[in-house]
């Protein structure tokens, strides 16, 4: 009898157990139902894509037309004037909302809606509803982009960097010719890889060293001649009494023909200053062995092309000192 009780009462144990093991289980495993956030997730904000652009947009597009309805206020010969209506121009044609120039300019038309507002009064006159477009407007919408967080670039239309109208009807003409394209970024894009080809060929370089040194000479209100004869210096400025000869490269094996070209040269001109210019990109070794020629030939002075402009500034200097 004992043992028969022992074993219905180990039965309701074990009962009792299992049913305790089980729901303890399945309370551990049991994962919280993800439950969708719909409100954020169909929250308007999401649902619907921003509309600033579109804003701004309507906003110069607007003022655009009260520019071009208003010859007398905003005459069209104004820097400022054709410098908005070439943005607006470039804005259309690369699409508002893809444009950088977008926001800042109808900041800017905003801004002076606030400002012409003054301290609240309203004004039927036009006067006071028609922002005035400033001279460097380019530089106000730098600040403005600079304020609104986004990054800092000029914003140049063509018609900045073509000053005659005739080359920028040229260069569209060509853009469109060459590339099949109005973008005239493309054009010159392709004109200056066309050019730093062309340098970096020997011929070209030299080409860009001797016009470089020219520019720094006439910069400075001196003429100078060019002078190619085998026996004298490229470049000639009389009037300091200075020959120059642009060198690309120099090795230690051409020091003999340079100083023959050198001493050819001073007396050709009656040179009272020789000067030999090397690139600035020159090796330092090559061009401290061009230096050593400086130890044997009187006045002459060896120079990276950087340097050059520096060294006319003493030489005209100390003339003006002798002359005093």
């Amino acid at each position: 009898m004992k043992l028969r009780i022992i074993r219905i009462a180990r039965k309701i144990h074990l009962k009792n157990r299992g049913d305790s093991v089980f729901e303890h289980t399945k309370a551990l495993v049991q994962v919280p139902k993800q439950i969708k956030d719909t409100e954020q997730l169909w929250s308007p904000a999401l649902r619907r894509p921003r509309q600033d652009w579109k804003d701004d947009r309507d906003l110069i597009e607007e003022f655009d037309k009260i520019v071009e309805a208003n010859p007398k206020t905003y005459s069209p010969k104004s820097k400022g004037v054709v410098f908005f209506r070439e943005i607006v121009k470039e804005l259309r044609s690369e699409g508002f909302n893809k444009s950088e120039h977008t926001a800042p300019l109808a900041e800017w038309i905003r801004q002076e809606q606030r400002n012409r507002g003054g301290n609240g009064e309203k004004s039927s006159s036009r006067e006071n509803q028609t922002p005035e477009i400033p001279m460097d407007l380019g530089k106000t919408l730098d600040s403005i982009r600079k304020t609104i967080g986004l990054e800092d670039r000029r914003v140049y239309p063509f018609s900045g960097v073509f000053r005659k109208q005739e080359l920028l009807d040229f260069a569209k003409q060509r853009a469109l010719l060459l590339h099949g394209t109005d973008d005239l970024s493309v054009y010159l894009e392709s004109l200056v890889r066309k050019e730093q080809s062309g340098l970096e060929a020997p011929s070209g370089a030299l080409f860009d060293l001797l016009e470089s040194c020219e520019y720094v000479v006439r910069r400075k209100g001196f003429n100078v001649s060019k002078s190619f004869e085998v026996n004298a210096c490229d470049l000639w400025i009389q009037e300091l009494s200075v020959a120059i000869e642009p060198r690309t490269v120099f090795e230690s094996v051409e020091e003999g023909d340079l100083f023959r070209l050198l001493t050819l040269s001073s007396h050709h001109y009656e040179a009272d200053h020789l000067i030999v210019v090397l690139p600035n990109d020159i090796d330092e070794e090559n061009f401290q062995s061009c230096r050593s020629l400086q130890h044997i030939i009187e006045n002459l002075k060896v120079l990276r092309m950087k340097d050059l402009e520096g060294f006319l500034d003493e030489i005209i200097l100390a003339g003006e000192d002798a002359m005093e």
